[in-house]
């Protein structure tokens, strides 16, 4: 068992191999004990890294350190104190959502990354959504409260799209010393609670450990007992925290701004978190040639565990100096409308 300190609090971590830093991030059922099998290959190449975030596995449970940024903060304190430059990344379900998000902020310390079962969800209208806000590498997760009157970059793209014109507006008036337009409430959490889309509140915050592994795995499947080794030591209330500030339209965004080569897995039969529809996929590879989305066909929420060729589509992911040429018959492919 390895583990170190952030913030006073305990990070378990396993590491195997030599070369190359990967880093596995697990999902809401588990921690990182189902990655072994994967460790066990990826070592003959790669140094690997499975980390449990805090709530899960034997990291430290503090309530405060639930929530997605701070979980991405972990893995930024994590890197350093291991004197880990910048790594590739596997994120699965809650791991995929901190993979996404560490990658938006830091993209220079994820040169690819891997999401696996990622929530992505269609929140209407996408046919005619702009892509929110634009990328901005930041070299601090904390970053200096702006001057009052002047909107962030974070508010503008939780706002609705009405909230957002009239933002834009206020800042280019601003911007040209006129006047700024009377605005209506535009509060950061205001614009929150207006646009955000959040089906993870019912699928993962309202539920227990218990139930989302019975969603996985029968209990005479072997996966289910291995991984209800885990259970007892997930705290129900990292759940519910680390979905309460998703947004789809946001993590659609997300996804389609990254520039790093990236590769969206999911299993179509997925009863934890529903596989994309055409519109999802239509719209995070819209412009981003770097992406690849390769849907699973019979395939669950553990790919890892269910797939028989997904270490051998990791390995071309992150040998490939183009993953969008991975030949490989899953992918996807754009329809043309």
């Amino acid at each position: 068992m390895s583990a170190i300190t952030i913030g006073g609090n305990l990070v378990h971590y396993e590491v195997l191999g030599r070369g190359r830093p990967v880093v596995l991030l697990h999902t809401w059922v588990g921690s990182w004990r189902y990655w072994i099998p994967t460790m066990q290959q990826l070592q003959l190449k790669y140094r690997v890294y499975a980390v449990d975030l805090f709530g899960f596995g034997d990291s430290g449970k503090d309530p405060r350190q639930y929530a997605v940024d701070h979980q991405v903060q972990l893995i930024m304190d994590f890197m350093n104190n291991l004197g880990i430059p910048k790594a590739a990344f596997i994120g699965h379900g809650l791991g995929a959502l901190v993979a996404a998000e560490f990658a938006r902020l830091y993209p220079d310390k994820a040169p690819r990354v891997l999401l696996v079962s990622a929530p992505l969800f269609d929140p209407g209208s996408l046919d005619k959504r702009l892509p929110a806000g634009r990328l901005i590498p930041l070299t601090d997760n904390k970053p200096a409260a702006p001057p009052p009157g002047i909107e962030t970059e974070a508010t503008i793209m939780n706002a609705s799209s009405a909230m957002r014109a009239a933002l834009l507006e206020a800042a280019r008036a601003r911007s040209n010393g006129e006047p700024a337009p009377e605005a209506p409430d535009l509060t950061l959490e205001t614009a929150k609670r207006v646009q955000r889309h959040n089906p993870l509140q019912a699928l993962i915050g309202d539920g227990s450990t218990e139930a989302l592994l019975a969603k996985c795995f029968k209990r005479s499947e072997p996966e289910y007992d291995k991984l209800l080794t885990d259970l007892t030591k997930t705290d129900t209330a990292a759940l519910k925290q680390s979905v309460a500030a998703y947004d789809s339209g946001r993590m659609l965004d997300t996804l389609r701004l990254l520039p790093m080569p990236m590769v969206v897995l999911h299993g179509a039969d997925d009863p934890l978190i529903p596989a994309p529809n055409e519109n999802v996929w239509q719209y995070i590879t819209a412009e981003n040639t770097s992406l690849l989305p390769i849907p699973l066909a019979g395939v669950r929420h553990f790919p890892m565990l269910e797939y028989e060729r997904f270490i051998r589509l990791v390995n071309d992911f992150l040998e490939a100096a183009d993953v969008s040429k991975l030949e490989i018959k899953e992918r996807w492919k754009r329809r043309t409308r």
